[in-house]
């Protein structure tokens, strides 16, 4: 799952087997109300009735790609970027996708100082 907050553009990208437990990881990155903007797949249908989820509007691709100010291109941006980042390493394991995509949200969100925050990182616990 990739999320964008519209406010600041920062990134988060979730390892998800599926959206039965989104609505935590929404929530929390939200900091607040949050309406959802996604593409019409069925996997989104009832993730308005997830906790933090205030609204949700589905872009419906083959109708249009934009309702009002909602839109998925943003995500869909930043998912590109992930899918490039990913075919460097040719092949990950399952059971560290999420540092990959971490380490990506932290280049992407930190672009000038990703290093530094990286060497100040805190790996005992």
């Amino acid at each position: 799952m990739t999320l964008v907050r519209r406010d600041d553009g920062r990134v988060r990208f979730v390892v998800c087997k599926d959206l039965e437990d989104a609505g935590e990881d929404i929530a929390e990155y939200g900091d607040g109300s949050v309406i959802l903007c996604t593409d019409d797949y069925t996997i989104y249908d009832g993730i308005e009735d997830e906790e933090g989820v205030d609204g949700h509007l589905a872009v419906t691709h083959s109708d249009t790609y934009v309702i009002g100010d909602s839109h998925t291109n943003t995500c869909e941006n930043r998912h590109s970027f992930l899918r490039q980042w990913l075919k460097k390493f040719r092949g990950v394991s399952k059971h560290h996708l999420q540092k990959y995509l971490d380490f990506l949200a932290l280049k992407l969100n930190s672009s000038k100082d990703w290093f530094e925050k990286l060497l100040c990182y805190d790996v005992s616990g």
